[in-house]
């Protein structure tokens, strides 16, 4: 009998041990209810909200919004870094957003990236990089997804890495998994928002 549960023990924490293993990004799973990541997580918009406590943290972001739709779950995560000091040339931002893009290279593949300022801006010059920015004339993104040949797993749609202002000499880092219930999930959430009219 003593056997019998301690090997029912064993074979439970392998168990949990495998799904913690197959766990997705910062050891967030498709279809998660809010009250399975975080209760005191704060409602930032309908069904979106943000915490900074998440099962596996990285320390270039502080803060995470999450959609969750009633009945199907985490569909969304945004990982918002932290603040990063840059010059009007934008040369450190650029330098975090490149070593972000190769650590996501190494664990999901293939991506393109575009880095455009749009026909006719005035801030065309090389220290004109983080105004650019500002004005929304200049974008900096890199996305994995199927379309691109993409090695996503735990049940992702695509990735996103952007580089986005925070003034002149600031910029950050955000970081976007959509899962493949997104689109049901985004159809849940309108579906109630439209029943309120």
């Amino acid at each position: 009998m003593m056997k019998k549960s301690v090997m029912a023990a064993i074979g439970m924490a392998l168990l949990i041990s495998s799904v913690a293993a197959n766990a997705g990004p910062f050891g967030l799973e498709m279809g998660q209810s809010l009250t399975q990541i975080d209760n005191d997580a704060k409602q930032a918009a309908p069904n979106v909200y943000t915490t900074s406590e998440v099962p596996k943290p990285h320390s270039a972001f502080e803060l995470y919004a999450l959609k969750i739709g009633k009945k199907s779950g985490l569909c969304w995560v945004k990982a918002i870094g932290k603040d990063i000091g840059t010059s009007a040339y934008g040369i450190e931002l650029k330098s975090e957003f490149n070593d972000m893009k190769s650590k996501l290279e190494k664990a999901y593949g293939k991506h393109e990236t575009t880095d455009v300022l749009l026909p006719g801006s005035i801030w065309d010059e090389p220290d004109d990089f983080m105004m650019a920015m500002i004005k929304k004339e200049r974008f900096l993104m890199a996305v994995w997804d199927r379309e691109q040949g993409s090695s996503l797993k735990d049940n992702l749609e695509s990735i996103a890495l952007i580089a986005s202002p925070g003034g002149r000499d600031e910029g950050y880092l955000s970081l976007e998994y959509s899962f493949s219930n997104k689109e049901v999930c985004d159809k849940e959430i309108a579906a109630l928002e439209d029943g309120a009219l």
